[in-house]
């Protein structure tokens, strides 16, 4: 009985100290507090966007450095070796960080911040946040923050689901000392990953003509081509005899057809990611040109893919000239001409920016270049015609049908030589004598 009593006493008093650990927890979140900065409306009201010349996101395991031309139509990844960045993902994220409106204000003790990940990196190896510092051309500091864990609102109508319900983040701004705010945007995106901050644009090829793969070994290459961009299927540009294009195995008229990639590398690691690449042509009916090499990398059980490509093109200068044309004909025809040229120069100039680099890509986008000529080539054997029944032998009367068992075995030897005439001769009878000669 007194051990149960003991029991009792303890759980009761686990429970106390439970209950008292909570309500101290949110009195540390109490969105009421007063003390410290004053309450405003946004988190970074100062924030000069057009300042802004660079970017810089870290958290406990990386850095991403963004540089900002002085336009401010381009910016790059330093971290990539100069490969531009995203400007569209970057001035959106600069756009709401300057209007983040704040949600409440907290009072979080220096003690507990590592516990909502509110501590700067370099500041200790646990309980560290994410880092974004804005800094102006002379590199002078702008604005800097520290994103903090994620915070469930209980019955908050506008809390993400897709997110765990977490609709809320702890930020620090280390010029407001202790003060932690919450914000109703998670910035989920805003990471230090080089390779979520690059410009995702990629090449795109379009109606292709022909497609060349020159493998490592000279029997695993191919080379396909179509006469019209409306076919679907291609053919064997060097096709043996009896050999034909499986066009079920490979996907060829959209090969490299709006393409992406998950990362870049710098060019001085072009050698060590392509070694036993596979190298292809692709021409289109639009006058493209694409080489292409695609080499595929195991390292720690995972297959990585990897590709360049150089861009050219055979664009005319000029219209060929029409004989007899209307004057208003060749006027609309010269300007749908230009309309074109300008277009395709566009795409050329745009495609060729890509050439150098060393693109990780997924196996999707290069499988079908990998493929060696024995998997999409099937072998057509000629089926052998039945031979045609020997003609009978001309009659001048029909034969005798041969009794069964005349048909069924053989005449038997004989010993004296038989006579036989083909056709049968019919022998006239004797004429009768006089009955006079017959009494005689």
């Amino acid at each position: 009985m007194k051990k149960l009593l003991l029991l009792l006493a303890i759980l009761g008093g686990l429970i106390g100290f439970a209950v008292y650990y909570q309500n101290q927890q949110n009195l540390s979140l109490n969105t009421a507090a007063t003390r410290g900065v004053k309450q405003r409306e946004q988190l970074l009201p100062d924030l000069q966007i057009s300042a802004t010349r660079k970017f810089v996101v870290k958290d406990e395991k990386a850095s991403v450095t963004i540089s900002i031309a002085d336009d401010l139509k381009s910016a790059v990844v330093a971290e990539r070796g100069g490969y531009p960045a995203s400007i569209e993902k970057l001035g959106t994220v600069l756009s709401d960080l300057r209007e983040q409106k704040i949600s409440s204000k907290v009072q979080i003790g220096k003690g507990a911040w590592a516990k909502h990940k509110l501590k700067a990196p370099g500041d200790g190896t646990e309980g560290i946040g994410t880092q974004v510092e804005m800094k102006d051309g002379g590199d002078k500091a702008l604005a800097t923050l520290v994103l903090g864990s994620n915070t469930e609102i209980s019955g908050n109508p506008n809390a993400n689901p897709m997110m765990g319900g977490a609709s809320q983040r702890l930020v620090r701004t280390p010029d407001d000392g202790e003060t932690i705010w919450q914000v109703s945007n998670t910035f989920f995106d805003l990471e230090a990953k080089p390779e979520d901050w690059v410009d995702k644009a990629f090449i795109d090829v379009q109606k292709i003509r022909d497609i060349a793969v020159t493998a490592p070994k000279a029997e695993d290459s191919w080379a396909i081509k179509r006469d019209k961009d409306t076919e679907n299927d291609f053919v064997l540009a060097d096709a043996k005899p009896s050999e034909k294009l499986d066009n079920t195995k490979i996907t060829a008229g959209s090969l490299l057809s709006s393409p992406s990639f998950n990362d870049v590398s710098t060019k001085d690691k072009a050698a060590e990611l392509l070694k036993e690449s596979v190298k292809a042509k692709i021409t289109t009916f639009d006058g493209f040109s694409y080489d292409v090499q695609v080499a595929k990398q195991s390292k720690d059980g995972s297959d990585k893919y990897y590709m360049t490509v150089g861009v050219s093109a055979d664009i005319p200068k000029a219209r060929a000239p029409v004989k007899d044309e209307k004057e208003e004909d060749k006027k609309k025809a010269d300007e749908a001409f230009a309309a074109d040229k300008k277009t395709k120069e566009e795409k050329l100039a745009k495609e060729q920016k890509f050439a150098g680099w060393v693109y990780e890509v997924s196996e999707y986008t290069v499988n079908n270049l990998l493929k060696k000529r024995s998997e999409i080539v099937k072998l057509e054997v000629p089926k052998a015609e039945d031979p045609k029944p020997a003609a009978p032998a001309p009659s001048a009367q029909p034969a005798a049908a041969p009794s069964p068992s005349s048909a069924a075995t053989p005449a038997p030897a004989v010993s004296q030589p038989i006579s036989v005439t083909t056709p049968p001769i019919s022998v006239p009878p004797a004429p009768a004598k006089p009955e006079g000669e017959a009494k005689k």
